[in-house]
């Protein structure tokens, strides 16, 4: 299409040079029947070159025609086409999206129906299952508190299981006079079992007999916190309260166990205690005065005053006292409690 109109523009101006070219003179050339035929031949030439160029500008014009012709059919041809497969296309969409909104709507009513009851079998099972869940919660903490008095049962005996073979092992020790030996072991079982009084009342015994005193009364207060009614361990405290001339501590032991103390071996016992306390003051006179109404009372001979009583906790203190009438007396009174001093023998040392 540029191409012809090209042509169209410059035919007319080939034309009309070539008019002008010979109607004008060529300069001032003399008009010869040469030069006119030579302008003839020439203008013949020019001629059928504008015939030539109009026959290419005809049959491009024709070509043009061809092609847009061509161009036409084919558009209208695909258009065609284009415009029905577009119609089947939006028919088939149309009776797919109909068919498949009938079947939706059909199956989001059947879901629903079918969400609703399946909703309620599972409010149905889950109400089962937390009634299973809770039964057996329950089952559970009674199996884990059995469970838990059968451990509790279990360390318990095996604690008095250990106890016991250390208790043994410690008196055979203690029989033995093995008392430092048989504190590793004391120390050991309550490591496990601090409360074991047993085992409490040997640690007691031990410090006594090696001359600790101050560590005996602090377990015998230790037993006495457990066993508060002990007596046997409460005259042991008083003992070593007096061994030691604590005076106002055996004032608040015995205060409270006062009536069995009292009626010891018939006034047995507190008569020693309380002559125990005057010697470790070194005061012969008050121990002979809390003394002698005792003895006084007592049969003549020897006998053990207080059955089965160990005197080696007031013979460690005799033995550190200075040699004297106080050390000689005190000798005297441990013998006549314990049964190798007659009777008389100690009236005589108390006139």
């Amino acid at each position: 299409m540029p191409r012809l109109l090209v042509l169209l523009l410059v035919l007319p101006l080939l034309l009309f040079s070539s008019v002008k070219y010979a109607a004008e003179p060529k300069g001032n050339q003399p008009q010869t029947l040469d030069n006119v035929r030579n302008d003839i031949q020439q203008l013949k030439r020019d001629i059928k070159a504008n015939t030539d160029d109009v026959a290419i500008l005809r049959r491009d014009q024709v070509n043009y025609r061809l092609e847009k012709d061509l161009l036409k059919e084919a558009y209208a041809s695909n258009l065609q086409s284009i415009n029905i497969i577009v119609a089947i296309v939006f028919g088939v969409i149309t009776l797919v999206g109909g068919v498949l909104g009938y079947l939706g709507v059909r199956s989001i009513r059947e879901l629903r129906t079918d969400y609703a009851k399946e909703l309620d079998q599972l409010k149905t099972v889950k109400a089962s299952l937390e009634a299973e869940i809770a039964s057996l919660r329950a089952k559970q903490a009674a199996v884990e508190g059995r469970v838990g008095d059968l451990t509790k049962t279990n360390e318990e005996q095996d604690r008095r299981l250990k106890a016991l073979e250390l208790i043994e092992k410690v008196s055979e020790l203690v029989n033995t006079k093995q008392f430092a030996w048989a504190l590793e072991y004391i120390s050991i079982g309550l490591g496990f079992d601090p409360k074991n009084t047993r085992l409490l009342k040997l640690k007691a015994a031990c410090h006594g007999k090696l001359g600790e005193f101050s560590a005996s009364i602090d377990t015998c207060n230790r037993i006495l916190e457990v066993e508060p009614e002990d007596i046997s361990v409460a005259c042991n405290l008083l003992e070593a309260l007096a061994i030691t001339n604590m005076a106002a501590e055996f004032e608040v032991v015995y205060a409270k166990h006062k009536a069995a103390v009292d009626a010891h071996n018939a006034g047995a016992l507190i008569a020693y205690l309380r002559t125990l306390l005057a010697l470790t003051k070194g005061d012969i006179g008050n121990a002979k005065a809390q003394l002698a109404p005792f003895v006084n009372n007592c049969p003549e001979g020897a006998a053990a005053r207080l059955g089965n009583w160990q005197f080696d906790e007031p013979m460690i203190i005799v033995s550190r006292m200075p040699d004297g009438e106080l050390k000689a007396l005190a000798k005297k009174i441990v013998q006549f409690f314990q049964g190798s001093l007659p009777t008389q023998e100690l009236k005589a040392a108390l006139a």
